[in-house]
């Protein structure tokens, strides 16, 4: 047997076996992967600044895992904050903030990694993202409930209601605010939905995914349709391996699963039905210019 044809063999095992797994499984799976990648990256600190304390290790860690477009901003947010060295735990992270959000009755939906992993294949993530269809008499109750657990300005979420009407307007503009866990420096991305046909479908469509075993044990997700075509939005906007290898991840492990007419129909809406057919045919990303793609992180 070739390498071709023993890569194509081992390819189709793991995907029989993702497909054996249940959402929760996969999101506890990821949950310990990112534990585990906390405990390397807090020994290469450690490592390398033998001295430091246990608040600058948390600070160290915190910004570790933030992109460098990220860092500036995250660091003053985080600066002056009891972080601790604790390697993070997304899943209760997110239940936490789901449960949050049910009991303000603000309707929300995890997006990105978190949707990725439920549909797809468990990895790290660096991030949670949430899309709120947040009205502007919510706004004090999320701050209210949001204060205890998370750093945040305020005045970002005012400003990306704003900034909503422009969002609107022009889908490559996005009205969203950072919030960023008190204890470990996670960060959680927010973005406010700003009622385009694609995002009231999203939330029409929304997944309710049980985690047995956990406190506040409910997730609301994307779908896994509206992930591939969310994912293949942002490929347009910012290509980046991480994402299509998700999209692809997705459509092997979900299969004949998957609504491909309502793929196709939306592919066709957002202008992306040629990324969707290089997807499907389990083609490499594109290359959209001679700059270097951003790489998969995680």
């Amino acid at each position: 047997m070739d390498k071709a044809s023993r890569t194509a063999d081992i390819e189709r095992a793991v995907v029989a076996t993702l497909r054996t797994l249940s959402a929760a499984c996969k999101l506890k799976l990821a949950r310990d992967m990112n534990r585990m990648a906390d405990r390397l990256a807090l020994a290469g600190i450690q490592r390398r600044k033998p001295a430091t304390s246990a608040h600058e290790l948390g600070y160290a860690l915190a910004l570790q895992r933030l992109t460098p477009e990220q860092r500036l901003y995250g660091a003053a947010l985080l600066k002056g904050l009891s972080l601790m060295p604790t390697p993070v735990d997304p899943l209760a992270l997110a239940l936490c903030i789901g449960a949050l959000l049910d009991t303000q009755a603000i309707p929300y939906l995890v997006v990105g990694s978190v949707a990725a992993i439920v549909h797809g294949e468990y990895r790290m993530t660096r991030d949670i993202d949430i899309v709120l269809d947040l009205a502007a008499r919510d706004v004090r109750a999320l701050v209210d409930g949001l204060r205890e657990g998370f750093t945040f300005l305020p005045s970002d979420i005012t400003d990306a209601l704003v900034r909503l009407p422009e969002a609107r307007a022009d889908w490559q503009q996005r009205a969203s605010f950072c919030a960023y866990d008190k204890a470990t420096g996670f960060q959680i991305d927010v973005y406010l939905s700003s009622g385009r046909p694609f995002e009231v479908a999203q939330f029409q469509r929304a997944q309710v995914i049980d985690i047995p075993g956990e406190p506040s044990g409910s997730l609301r997700v994307a779908s896994a349709e509206d992930t591939v075509l969310a994912k293949l939005e942002w490929y347009k906007l910012a290509p980046s391996d991480r994402q299509w290898r998700d999209v692809q991840a997705i459509l092997r492990v979900q299969d004949d699963a998957l609504n491909h007419a309502y793929l196709r129909q939306w592919a066709t809406e957002l202008a992306i039905t040629d990324l969707l057919t290089d997807a499907l045919k389990g083609q490499p990303p594109p290359q959209h210019s001679d700059e270097p793609r951003q790489q998969r992180l995680f």
